[in-house]
């Protein structure tokens, strides 16, 4: 079965984000990052999110996050108004999905890990922000090799 070779590339993408970011997760003792748009468009080198786009997204970081939950800036269940994404390995709490307003994504991080949830932020558990694809590869390389320590 032949794939189309830009959802491929898309895959390949998505999938090497969320390796990077499980690993970035795990080595900070948390079971969710909080990964705004902005950093998404930075690292996928895009300025819109067409729903197609996040569905693949959503699909695609599956294996390494089983409890991913995306939050909208527009109408909910508007994909392309997607405003941040929990990536989770736990559950998370439908009360913890709903963004208190007005408060910016450091304190909303303060208040969900007051309640017990073991979240941060892209910038709180990783030094590159965001990481290049050659970033994550030569990082991946070097802890599969035994070069490096997580």
């Amino acid at each position: 079965m032949s794939m189309d070779p830009h959802r491929e590339y898309c895959r390949r993408q998505h999938r090497l984000l969320a390796h990077h970011l499980s690993i970035e997760a795990w080595c900070a003792g948390d079971d969710c990052i909080l990964l705004e748009r902005n950093h998404l468009e930075e690292f996928l080198k895009l300025e819109r999110f067409k729903t197609t786009r996040v569905q693949w997204l959503l699909e695609d970081i599956k294996p390494w996050f089983k409890h991913t939950e995306p939050v909208y800036s527009g109408p909910e269940g508007e994909l392309s108004s997607l405003e941040a994404l929990y990536l989770s390995r736990v559950p998370i709490a439908r009360k913890f999905l709903v963004r208190p307003d007005p408060i910016n994504a450091d304190e909303l991080v303060a208040w969900l890990r007051s309640n017990g949830l073991r979240v941060n932020l892209l910038h709180s558990v990783s030094a590159v922000i965001p990481p290049s694809e050659e970033q994550i590869v030569t990082r991946l390389a070097l802890l599969a090799s035994g070069l490096a320590e997580p």
